[in-house]
């Protein structure tokens, strides 16, 4: 009697074990998301507005999914790699939307990607000068260091990933140069 039971006990247990193997082969064999953020394709930096104490640069991004299976971004942000001990001439902050899901109010909405498209991320820097003359807060500024950062989720537990890019000092003085000859 109570080897019988033993045996089904090892039974159900041994079922168990290969039903979990099985769905691991099974979601190995179907994949996963697998988000990229396509730098190369990064647009050129422009002015979008500007006043006497104020600039808003925006530039665009392709996110793309590589993966064999749709996924979704819960959630992404900009991160500013600016301390003030290397630049305090302005306030410098972000706001990162989905092109085809515009928001101005700070909020990441959810986006479903599928398998082997892309979404174009809407990245947008907005300065606030100190001195009260926007051109001359940005004389001395620096390459900005900036990092993309975002939640993914597909058929496997959620994940954050990362992607630094670097705007050159270079791009925000030829996109105000750009700005100010095209208002003139």
């Amino acid at each position: 009697m109570t080897l019988t039971v033993i045996k089904i006990i090892t039974a159900v247990i041994g079922l168990i074990c290969l039903g979990f193997i099985a769905y691991w082969i099974m979601a190995f064999i179907q994949g996963d998301c697998k988000f990229h953020i396509e730098k190369n394709k990064m647009s050129s930096l422009k002015v979008d507005s500007m006043s006497d104490n104020h600039v808003l640069f925006t530039f665009t991004v392709p996110i793309v999914n590589k993966g064999r299976q749709n996924g979704t971004i819960m959630d992404a942000f900009m991160r500013l790699y600016v301390p003030f001990e290397q630049y305090n001439e302005a306030f410098l902050s972000t706001l990162l939307t989905v092109k085809d899901l515009p928001r101005n109010d700070g909020y990441w909405q959810a986006c479903i990607i599928p398998k082997g498209s892309h979404k174009t991320l809407v990245c947008k820097i907005i300065m606030q000068g100190k001195s009260g003359n926007i051109l001359r807060d940005l004389e001395t500024i620096p390459d900005i260091p900036l990092e993309i950062i975002y939640q993914a989720v597909g058929r496997s537990d959620y994940y954050y990933e990362k992607e630094m890019i670097h705007i050159k000092s270079e791009e925000i003085r030829s996109a105000v140069y750009s700005y100010t000859s095209e208002v003139k």
